[in-house]
């Protein structure tokens, strides 16, 4: 269709190192650090994605809550240049035993290939059994 554009097919490999900590007053924070190693059509590149997330848990009115806040940023050798940071902040919120909901808000800041970004809004229903 006119004006729409075609991603192309992407194959990739992952890498991932992780680890968390906790600070003074129960906050937690975990750290990774990733690789992705992709085939777009028949060319080679590697993104690397390093990310901090900061939360802790709450009880408000007998439901955990846990906010988080998270900054990722992305470097991709395609451009030789940091190409994107990602911000999130949410919650986590237990709704009952089973059941738990997560709204975000996430900015996303392109700067490489050329400079865009969205807002994005999301709301996760997760049931756990």
């Amino acid at each position: 269709a006119e004006g729409r554009t075609r991603t192309a097919p992407e194959n990739r490999g992952i890498v991932a190192l992780s680890g968390r900590a906790y600070l003074p007053a129960e906050v937690l924070v975990e750290v990774r650090a990733r690789a992705d190693l992709r085939w777009i059509q028949s060319d080679y590149s590697t993104r690397y994605r390093l990310r901090i997330e900061v939360n802790r848990e709450f009880s408000v009115f007998d439901h955990l809550v846990t906010p988080w806040v998270q900054a990722e940023a992305f470097y991709d050798t395609r451009y030789d240049g940091w190409a994107r940071e990602l911000y999130q902040v949410g919650a986590e919120i237990g709704v009952t035993r089973h059941f738990r909901v997560e709204p975000s808000l996430a900015r996303q800041v392109d700067r490489l290939p050329d400079p865009s970004g969205l807002w994005a809004m999301a709301l996760v229903a997760r049931w756990y059994y």
